[in-house]
């Protein structure tokens, strides 16, 4: 799944409350940031949704995509010559 902001229509509302501290951390920094409440929210909302899909561990997939998954893990491997000579390579970290 993607995400983009793109040229969506706004249709969706949302009502949050907040405790005045919280209220005042997050103005202080929409002070220095130039954004809007409602875009720094949403953009962070977003963001923090985004991290936490990529790290689930358990994914639904429908019948057709499973079996889509199926073939490509049980194709064939295939040589990679450029990057076995990467990894035969001492990394950076690894000179002196």
């Amino acid at each position: 799944m993607t995400y983009s902001a793109g040229m969506d229509v706004k249709t969706e509302r949302w009502s949050i409350r907040v405790t005045p501290a919280e209220d005042t951390i997050v103005r202080r920094v929409l002070d220095n940031a130039g954004k809007s409440l409602n875009e720094y929210v949403v953009s962070c909302a977003v963001a923090a949704a985004v991290n936490d899909l990529a790290d689930r561990r358990v994914f639904t997939l429908s019948d057709e995509a499973w079996g889509e998954l199926h073939d490509i893990l049980n194709r064939p491997a295939v040589a990679k010559p450029r990057i076995a000579d990467l990894l035969a390579r001492p990394s950076v970290l690894e000179t002196e």
